[in-house]
């Protein structure tokens, strides 16, 4: 295993952080690899160590900017061109999951000033220990849908209610998503129904960390899902469901060897005064028929 030549209680310290940290020498190698690092992406440090570092790691921004490159990388850059970067990007995961977060890098100089390395500082954007120990109280009150880990039908219906009950004294506006898997049917064929369930999971994991925490996500159909996002109006729908369906798209599902690639399809409409949870429904699942019947892999916001 290299040794990155930092003191032990330097070491130690990064190991104590939260966040992901990863040092590179001169040559773009991977001399660190802190815990943070290895429960972020699921990548043990044995399998990083001593290797050049991965450029697939970042995707595109997940805001959707168009000036970042698909495969663009912080910490290649920093050392390409020996200066700091702070940016938003999408992590990809070893389960293939696209996780936000907030990254930053700085180069490393020895004290002549000649660069000898960077590092990279990564953490979640909306993702906290809070949300994390929430989500495992909701597991334990048989809140959650066993195979995609979101909420389940009743709770998403019941959280529907009560935006629109909520809605009826304080008119904030809010829409709803319906979201499907586009041709789960032909992942079912051909690979099995584990493999069908181990996509809704990875696709309704990605959705989740792309919402806000005041956003909720629930298991809908067999293959569709529920969004609610609340404090939104009818101009930021598109962009949100713009954001989930490249989310969706670069998401990549390891299974025996292939790598699959399935696209969603994104029904949306906005909360109108005296609408009730079946009109909510009903206009958001037309809305994803015309999405679906077009081809998939889009958004179609009622309009009615």
């Amino acid at each position: 295993m290299p040794d990155s030549g930092l003191p032990q209680l330097h070491r130690i310290l990064l190991e104590a952080l939260p966040q992901a940290i990863c040092v590179v020498n001169r040559d773009g190698k991977v001399l660190l690899w802190s815990a943070g690092a290895e429960q972020m992406t699921g990548y043990f440090r044995q399998e990083i160590l001593g290797r050049p570092f991965p450029n697939n790691f970042h995707q595109e921004d997940h805001e959707g900017s168009p000036d970042t490159p698909k495969h663009f990388s912080p910490l290649l850059e920093t050392l390409r061109e020996g200066h700091p970067v702070s940016t938003h990007l999408s992590l990809r995961t070893k389960s293939g999951q696209l996780l936000p977060v907030r990254l930053r890098t700085v180069p490393l100089r020895d004290d002549n000033g000649a660069m000898i390395g960077a590092a990279e500082i990564c953490e979640t954007v909306y993702k906290s220990e809070i949300a994390e120990r929430r989500q495992a109280r909701l597991g334990a009150f048989g809140c959650l849908d066993p195979i995609t880990g979101v909420l389940n039908h009743s709770l998403i219906q019941a959280r529907l209610k009560e935006s629109l009950n909520i809605y009826a004294l304080y008119p904030i506006p809010f829409c709803v998503l319906c979201v499907s898997v586009d041709n789960l049917k032909n992942v079912r064929q051909r690979y099995g129904q584990a493999a069908a369930d181990s996509t809704l999971r990875l696709i309704a994991q990605t959705i989740q960390s792309a919402l806000r925490p005041i956003d909720f996500i629930g298991r809908w159909l067999d293959q569709e899902f529920l969004v609610i996002l609340n404090e939104c109006v009818e101009f930021d729908v598109h962009t949100v469901g713009d954001r989930l369906c490249k989310s969706a798209r670069q998401t990549e599902i390891s299974w025996w060897g292939d790598v699959l690639h399935v696209t969603i399809s994104v029904g949306a409409t906005v909360v109108h005064d005296h609408d009730a949870a079946s009109s909510v429904i009903s206009r958001a699942e037309s809305a994803l028929r015309e999405s679906s019947e077009a081809g998939g892999n889009r958004v179609v916001v009622s309009t009615s």
